[in-house]
């Protein structure tokens, strides 16, 4: 199984831009703000999700979670397929 919190640390780390601060989440039911993360952040995190989970586009842009466990409930909800690994997942967006 994958680690879900590194996994959204590290999509996250891809979706903002590098000179702007983030603040890594440690555990599923922190606030995305927590990470310093804005809106359009969000929204770019939600696209690769949808890329990495086989969610439809338009689905992936009405999610909007406000905590890591919500996204997780809402990828389980969604998804059409499954990464191998944390690593496959990442490298499939960059």
């Amino acid at each position: 199984m994958i680690d879900f919190i590194d996994l959204f640390n590290r999509v996250a780390r891809v979706a903002r831009p590098a000179h702007h601060a983030f603040a890594p989440l440690e555990t599923m039911d922190q606030r995305f703000e927590d990470s310093d993360l804005d809106s359009l952040d969000m929204l770019m995190v939600s696209i690769y999700f949808s890329d990495i989970y086989g969610i439809d586009e338009k689905t992936a842009k009405e999610m909007q979670p406000e905590t890591l466990q919500q996204l997780h409930e809402l990828v389980e909800l969604h998804k059409t397929k499954d990464p191998a690994s944390v690593e496959e997942a990442v490298g499939s967006i960059k």
